[in-house]
């Protein structure tokens, strides 16, 4: 039974699907989360594939108005935020992977490991 348990807590680690990365390396330059596109077309050059969009998001601002007897008057307002969302493609070749890089608003937020290239 432990043994069973072992295995099954085994395999819950096994990754499915893409991996995420932090950094990624072209020839000798590293890319890391929060570079800029043009650092990132600078070391790395043209992206096989690009891909953009326009998000709406909603957050709540973090100073809701207080009164001087510390109570709030009134909560948070909710703001609405635009975002352009890019997302670049690059294929290594057969012998590596695909990565995606996702870019909101001119910054590197997450890399993501694909398949094999093509």
């Amino acid at each position: 039974m432990a043994v069973l348990s072992i295995l099954l807590a085994a395999l819950l680690l096994i990754p499915v699907g893409h991996v995420v990365a932090s950094d990624l390396r072209c020839g000798s330059k590293l890319i890391s989360i929060g570079d800029y596109k043009y650092d990132v077309f600078r070391r790395c050059g043209e992206p096989t594939h690009v891909e953009v969009w326009e998000e709406v998001r909603i957050r709540r601002d973090f100073f809701p108005a207080i009164s001087p007897e510390f109570e709030v008057v009134r909560p948070a307002p909710l703001l609405k935020e635009y975002v352009t969302i890019e997302e670049w493609e690059y294929n290594l070749g057969q012998g590596s992977f695909i990565r995606y890089l996702r870019f909101e608003n001119g910054r590197l937020r997450r890399i993501t490991t694909g398949d094999y290239g093509y």
